[in-house]
């Protein structure tokens, strides 16, 4: 018992200094860069370089638990210690486009923090898998834990403020990765590593498509404001994101305290939990909403400056939190029941469609018109996740229910008061 209380008080204190890290920085940095410059770090950061990782993992961290926890082949694990020589070859293409072959800073920092998030990804998800989720909390950090560094040398004047340094800061953490994949694969065990890794390469194919899928739809924001818009409108969109996203941090605390029960319980069970959840959350997420211009105008400039233009992108950026952690939900239901290549269909229908009309209608439409849809479309992809579920007869009645009703006053509240 002695020991189970420490293990939760350990875990709750390196959660809270370490998402507390992740939360406050990019919001530091804002008040620190330029709004363009704090929009290339954020499109870089929370955009394309998550959106690149999806692709250069090619699925194998949702294996890992798909294998390991619900299969439980061990035999596998070898094959996994192949994944981060594989991760190298992008990252060498990215420094050989960029020193010979003129690659724009910006694709280069984006896809340098892709490599990086990529290898955070592949190697908390074991850690969580093996209920190490103090370590797996640390890891899921460290980019912030870099960038909060550039912030201490801006701060004590030894650094500018400038997306040069925050490159040179990045490239040095990602050669930390590079160095401790070599390692761990000189240690690893070898025999048969290359058919293990074909094996897992089988099932994490459909697990990349839907992967990919899934943060295309629900991380394309920067990216579609970026298009659409301009790097100034990035910043400002970011900056709102980081702010909403506070209750996302509660989400973090179930998906990693739990995790392994999110590949062992009924559905029944999760049904009954998530739709309790996202009441939870939908109510805290609108309420801060309400609060923060009484708290955040005393400590940060740029929200003092740019509220009022943009409180209505705030709070449909508070309202799309609660699809965002639905969706997430839903995914991990999704890879351990092996439906994502039947949901992955219906995903691409959904983003064709709403490409072509966002494309088609490009110039008609203002900032947060295109805030709405994309916040429409992580709803609908989550009632697609539910549809999905049940040609497997796995139902998730009340959290559907629960997500529309949501949705529905959400949206109401919106087109009445903005």
């Amino acid at each position: 018992m002695i020991n189970a209380i420490k293990k939760h008080a350990i875990f709750g204190v390196v959660f809270t200094v370490a998402k507390a890290l992740v939360y406050f920085t990019p919001l530091l940095l804002a008040d620190v860069l330029t709004t363009s410059d704090y929009g290339i770090l954020e499109y870089a950061l929370a955009g394309l370089g998550v959106i690149v990782n999806t692709l250069i993992n090619i699925g194998v961290p949702g294996a890992y638990p798909y294998f390991i926890i619900r299969e439980k082949k061990d035999n596998l694990k070898t094959g996994f210690s192949l994944h981060p020589l594989v991760l190298l070859l992008p990252f060498v293409i990215n420094q050989f486009a960029f020193l010979y072959l003129s690659l724009d800073v910006n694709f280069y920092l984006a896809f340098n923090i892709s490599y990086i998030i990529a290898n955070q990804i592949f190697y908390s998800t074991q850690l969580k898998s093996h209920e190490k989720a103090s370590y797996a909390v640390v890891l899921d950090s460290g980019i912030y834990i870099i960038l909060f560094l550039f912030f201490i040398g801006f701060k004590t004047g030894a650094l500018v403020p400038s997306i040069t340094v925050i490159n040179r800061f990045v490239l040095a953490y990602a050669l930390f990765y590079v160095f401790m994949g070599i390692i761990r694969f000189i240690k690893s065990e070898k025999q048969n590593i290359i058919d293990h890794y074909k094996t897992i390469l089988r099932f994490s194919v459909h697990l990349l498509i839907s992967t990919f899928l899934i943060f295309l739809i629900t991380t394309s924001g920067r990216i579609l404001v970026e298009f659409f818009f301009g790097f100034d409108e990035v910043g400002i969109y970011a900056f709102y994101f980081r702010l909403a996203a506070i209750v996302v941090m509660i989400h973090q605390i179930i998906n990693i305290a739990y995790f392994k029960k999110i590949y062992t319980f009924s559905p029944v069970i999760l049904d009954q939990y998530f739709y309790k959840f996202f009441l939870i959350i939908s109510v805290l997420s609108i309420t801060i909403y309400f609060i923060s211009p009484f708290i955040v105008g005393e400590f940060s400039n740029f929200f003092k400056d740019t509220f009022e233009t943009y409180k209505g992108v705030y709070f449909l950026l508070s309202a799309q939190m609660i699809m965002w952690i639905a969706s997430a939900l839903n995914s991990n239901i999704i890879d351990r029941e092996n439906s994502a290549k039947i949901n992955n269909v219906f995903f691409l229908i959904l983003i064709c469609v709403v490409g072509v009309l966002l494309y088609i209608f490009k110039g008609e439409f203002l900032f947060t018109q295109l805030i709405y849809i994309h916040f429409m479309s992580i709803y609908i992809a989550c009632m697609i996740q539910y549809y999905t579920l049940s040609k497997k007869c796995i139902y998730f009645k009340k959290s559907a229910i629960t997500l529309t009703i949501i949705f529905l006053l959400e949206s109401g509240y919106y087109f009445l008061c903005f």
